[in-house]
């Protein structure tokens, strides 16, 4: 059993990464533009850059990484989605804000390391919620 786990997860996890990595432009690029350019705080900078790479991620996870775990309703699957993701986004924060105000590092670097934890926090919990076999996902 944790043979196929292995397995299984590590055949998604690359699959995983590469979609995280259109996550992760879009949320640079909606960072540096609406701190920078739209002056908003920090957090809520990034805060709305990556709900947005949520909403860009979803389909292409849903599409690419689990594509063969699609059973179950579209909208519990999406939601579940959300509210891993969510988690991920505070944890991205958490880390972010950290690094910024008491290690003194320049943002971008922080948002690298915050995505990175989110990153195996979203990829565990989707794995294993959201994507979870159509017996569990309905």
């Amino acid at each position: 059993m944790a043979h196929d786990f292995l397995r299984d997860h590590g055949r998604r996890f690359p699959t995983f990464l590469l979609v995280g990595g259109f996550g992760l432009v879009t949320t640079f690029v909606g960072t540096v533009l609406l701190y920078h350019h739209v002056h908003l705080y920090l957090w809520l900078a990034s805060g709305i850059s990556i709900q947005l790479a949520i909403l860009v991620t979803y389909p292409l996870n849903s599409l690419i990484t689990w594509r063969d775990r699609r059973g179950g309703r579209r909208r519990r699957r999406c939601l579940a989605f959300e509210g891993v993701s969510l988690v991920g986004l505070l944890i991205n924060q958490a880390v972010l804000l950290t690094c910024v105000a008491h290690f003194h590092m320049y943002y971008l670097v922080a948002l690298v390391f915050g995505s990175a934890v989110a990153a195996v926090w979203n990829n565990l919990a989707n794995h294993n919620l959201t994507s979870a076999h159509s017996s569990l996902a309905t």
